[in-house]
Parts: structure tokens; C-alpha cells; sequence
């Protein structure tokens, strides 16, 4: 066990932190001051931070504060230390697109726990430079094995350049709802009633938008999930399908900011016969919408929910909303792609392995045809050498009878011989005409004889 080294493991390699994570961590490093965020997409961070025991939090509501630990402090360094100077920082990206360009594009770096900050904001410059290539941006993968690690940095296709965001009219009144917007205005959920006409208009105006742009527009209900393998629907209130992209959008009321006491109501329990005091669980209505794609994604930190606040309502979020299913539909198509070139070219290299099998099972059936004459021929050799000896010694012989005998053996011996010397029959090359595409596995180097993806 301990030649394996599991008593003392490797530390794992941290994940690149987002751009809201890396203000968050600065945030607790300043002490957590006030009016600096808005909602609780920083809590969300500082949560997923402190899984990584970079911060530490306490306290709920009101009474929530984080603190950054040394892990988190040794981590920031590394951020600031790479973002101290804009300038520097700029001209070191601008230096490394330059030296990946050179490279053709790939190229050998240091990775690992103990760059992991500094290529996170290697990423983030490179995002930020004026060199970069619209439309791509700078990757880091491991390439190499637990035992040899290895990393490179290249180029990966980047879709939010090539999709702008356009405009979205809201109405100031509607006459007739989308059909889907007057669904949810019959059947909502989630939305108190005296909110419930703007959520709807703003159903109708990404339906109608969405439509006018040529997707189609349904209900989710009436699309399978493909995350799960039970059979179920996707949930939401709008699903926006652009080409076989789909995207359902829930639409909700964001209840009141955590931390604000809700009253006690008196509650009867009937067993103890007595009244207690508990929170009170009705909705408390704030009239704040909130847009969310119900499927994760994994968009590398772009933003899923879009909801009113402070500084802009839902209402100005529809052309970004538009814009990101824009986004996965193309990321979907290139994957799609992507994979139909992995298959084609997985395809391409198991007919060239058959071709090669096919050659090469011929070649053996020939390397064992021409040991086998070769060994008939040597035997064919000896036993002519031997008859010649026996013909010899029979010429010494004076009992005529032996001879006789002994002419009939050696008849029937050189016949013998004759029939088995391949040098004596027509010369041909050997073919293996039938043979099971079982037999070719030996010859496959590892590949299937049933498909590519076939079993051996």
C-alpha cells in the first residue's frame, strides 16, 4: 500500500475559479463590506467556495459572514500577483497568444495544484487581449498520465463571439397572448396573482420574438428529458427550439431577501390540545421575477438565471436570454459536429485495420504454406538421400530374391518422395480463401471484427 503512495496522497488539482468566485474571495479578504453585491449569486459562490476550504462561513440571514483561510489567501496571491499590473498582465497574454500562434497553436505549459491560480488568470487575460482570435479561447487540459502529468494550451472554439444580442420588444399592453403565455396566465404557479399579467407578458414577448426569429416555441411538457434515463418531460414554462437545441425557461417570483424575520402565526396542535407559536410559510409577494433554464448545462460561468434587480429589470435580460440558447445552439452543432468527425474518422481507421487484417491474415496462411514445403521439401531430401544409400547396398546384394525386394521398396519410395517434393508439382501462390471474421482478431491490433464499436 505504501509503494502506492495512498497514505499520502497528491493534492488534487483545485478548479479554475469563475469571475464572480475570484471577486467573492477578494470580498471575504476585504472583510465582506456591504452593497457590494446584489441577491445571492455571491453566497452561491462563497458556498462553492468554502467546499474547497478557501473561505469559511457562519451565520445565516443577517447574522452571515465569511472568513478566507490560508488555502484562500495562498490562492488569491497568486490572482493578484498576476493582476497586480494591468499593463504587465495584458503584455503577458499578448506575449503568450504570440508564442501559441508560433507553436501552431498547441502548446506545452506547467500545470498542475500549484499553477492552478496563475493559469486561471492566464485564461482570463488572454479573454481580455486584443490578439486573441474571435471566436476561440485559451485552453489548458491535462494531456499526460496520473505518473507523467502533462498540460497544453490550446486554442477551443468560443461561440459567445459570434452571437450578438437584438433586441426584444416588450409590449406596453397586450390584446392577444401567445398561446404559451396564456397558458401560463390560466395555470400559473409561482407567481402571486397581482404580478401574474406581467410575467405572462413577458412569456409573450420572448414567445413572439423567438418566433419571429423562425424557432419554435411549445410547451415543455412536450419534450422527453435526455439527462435521465426515466421517462419523463422537461419542466418549465417556455421551451425555445432552435433547430435540435432545446431550452425550457421557468418563470418565478423571487421571495423576500433572506435574513428579514417572517412573524409567528399561532398554530392549534391537536394532540398536546394547546397552541404554539410557527413561521409563517405564506408566500410573502415581492413582485421580483426571475427567468431560469431548468437544465444544467454547464455554460462555463454564463449566467442561467436572469432576474429583476437594482439595477435592471427582467424586462432588458430578454435579448440575453434569446442570445444564450443562440449560444447552445450553436455549441450543440459543433459538438454534434465534432462527434459525427470522431465517428467518421473512428470508422475510417477500423477499414483500414480490416483492410490491414485482411493482408495480414493472407501473409501468415503464406508464411505457414511456404514452412510446410520448405519442411516437406527438406524431409523429400532425406528420405532421396537415404534411397539413394539403399540402392547402393543393394547393388552389393547377391540373393536375387532381396533384390527383387528391395527394387519393388525402392519403387515405391521414390514414388513416395516424388509425390511429397513441392518442388516437383506446379509452383502456386497460397490463398486463404474461407476463412471466419473471428479468424482476423489475432491481426486487429485490439479492434473489433464486428463494427468499430464492436465486441472482441
Amino acid at each position: 500500500m505504501d509503494g502506492l503512495g495512498l497514505d499520502n496522497p497528491l493534492p488534487q488539482q483545485p478548479k479554475p475559479l469563475s469571475d464572480l468566485q475570484s471577486k467573492v474571495l477578494k470580498w471575504v479578504n476585504d472583510g465582506c463590506p456591504g452593497d457590494t453585491f446584489e441577491g445571492y449569486s455571491h453566497r452561491i459562490a462563497a458556498r462553492a467556495l468554502a467546499d474547497d476550504r478557501y473561505i469559511t462561513i457562519t451565520g445565516k440571514g443577517p447574522s452571515w459572514t465569511a472568513r478566507i483561510t490560508k488555502q484562500g489567501k495562498e490562492l488569491l496571491e497568486g490572482i493578484d500577483g498576476f493582476d497586480t499590473n494591468n499593463d504587465t498582465h495584458e503584455s503577458e497574454a499578448d506575449n503568450f497568444i504570440q508564442r501559441l500562434t508560433a507553436a501552431g497553436g498547441v502548446l506545452e505549459v506547467e500545470g498542475g495544484y500549484s499553477h492552478a491560480a496563475a493559469n486561471d488568470a492566464l485564461v482570463r487575460g488572454v479573454m481580455k487581449s486584443a490578439l486573441r482570435p474571435r471566436g476561440y479561447k485559451l485552453e489548458i487540459a491535462s494531456v499526460g498520465s496520473w505518473q507523467r502529468p502533462r498540460y497544453e494550451a490550446r486554442w477551443a472554439r468560443h461561440f459567445p463571439d459570434d452571437v450578438d444580442e437584438r433586441p426584444v420588444p416588450v409590449p406596453d399592453s397586450v390584446g392577444k397572448y401567445h398561446p404559451i403565455a396564456k397558458v401560463f396566465r390560466d395555470s400559473t404557479k409561482g407567481v402571486s396573482n397581482e404580478h401574474v399579467a406581467r410575467a405572462a407578458k413577458l412569456l409573450h414577448a420572448l414567445a413572439t420574438e423567438a418566433t419571429a426569429r423562425g424557432y419554435e416555441v411549445t410547451l415543455p411538457s412536450s419534450h422527453k428529458r435526455t439527462d435521465t434515463r426515466r421517462p419523463t418531460t422537461l419542466d418549465g414554462d417556455i421551451a425555445i427550439t432552435i433547430g435540435t437545441t432545446t431550452v425550457a425557461l421557468e418563470i418565478r417570483e423571487l421571495p423576500p431577501n433572506g435574513g428579514a424575520a417572517r412573524p409567528y402565526i399561532p398554530k392549534y396542535n391537536s394532540r398536546n390540545q394547546s397552541w404554539t407559536l410557527v413561521n409563517n410559510t405564506a408566500f410573502v409577494s415581492t413582485g421580483r421575477l426571475q427567468l431560469e433554464l431548468t437544465q444544467k448545462y454547464s455554460p462555463n460561468g454564463r449566467q442561467e438565471r436572469f432576474r429583476d434587480g437594482k439595477r435592471q429589470q427582467l424586462d432588458t435580460a430578454l435579448p440575453a436570454i434569446l442570445r444564450e440558447i443562440e449560444i447552445q445552439h450553436l455549441e450543440n452543432e459543433w459538438k454534434r459536429e465534432q462527434a459525427c468527425l470522431k465517428e467518421e474518422e473512428t470508422q475510417r481507421r477500423w477499414e483500414e485495420a480490416m483492410e490491414r487484417a485482411r493482408v495480414r491474415i493472407q501473409d501468415h496462411h503464406k508464411a505457414q504454406q511456404l514452412k510446410s514445403q520448405a519442411d516437406a521439401w527438406a524431409e523429400a531430401t532425406m528420405l532421396r538421400q537415404y534411397v539413394d544409400a539403399l540402392e547402393a547396398r543393394l547393388s552389393s546384394e547377391r540373393d536375387a530374391a532381396l533384390v527383387n525386394r528391395g527394387l519393388d521398396w525402392l519403387t515405391w519410395a521414390r514414388d513416395y518422395i516424388n509425390a511429397k517434393d513441392p518442388l516437383l508439382r506446379a509452383i502456386e501462390v497460397p490463398v486463404l480463401a474461407d476463412y471466419r471474421d473471428e479468424d482476423l482478431v489475432p491481426f486487429l491490433d485490439g479492434w473489433s471484427p464486428h463494427g468499430p464499436h464492436g465486441m472482441r
